[in-house]
């Protein structure tokens, strides 16, 4: 394959205003583009059986997350201890140079931590950590050494 552009990758979300403030105001995120996606389209797609609005961010290293909202409420996923219990997708990685400052504002904005607390503190030689969004998909994010 000769890849042209950056991946992307499609989250459905149940609540797309608090999605948008999230992944814009604490992980930098900023808004290229959105389309409403007709029902026609998306069926043959198979991506919605009755239309979403689609909005692309793009992360400050010009990937792209979609967030896909449904026209008609879609279910959550339900959450497990471990992320190797399931089979998908099961989470996001951001490398960052300031993980407390990240982490801080997550989880003034709903985030939930998933990691020990400890791993935060770069005692194994790395920062990282993993917490859920307001939503319940998983981030993680990992602050190199100096």
């Amino acid at each position: 394959m000769d890849q042209t552009a950056a991946m992307e990758v499609g989250i459905p979300v149940l609540n797309l205003e608090l999605m948008h403030q999230f992944y814009c105001e604490v992980l930098g995120c900023t808004e290229v583009r959105r389309a409403d996606i007709t029902a026609e389209l998306s069926r043959g797609l198979t991506t919605s059986a009755e239309g979403y609005v689609n909005v692309w961010l793009q992360t400050p290293n010009g990937e792209v997350i979609k967030l896909m909202h449904p026209s008609v409420p879609s279910s959550r996923t339900p959450r497990v201890d471990f992320l190797t219990e399931r089979t998908g997708i099961a989470y996001l990685t951001f490398y960052c140079s300031n993980l407390d400052e990240v982490l801080a504002k997550a989880e003034a904005n709903g985030a939930t931590l998933r990691s020990d607390r400890e791993l935060t503190s770069g005692s194994i030689g790395v920062k990282l950590c993993f917490f859920d969004d307001p939503e319940g998909n998983v981030i993680e994010l990992v602050e190199p050494p100096a």
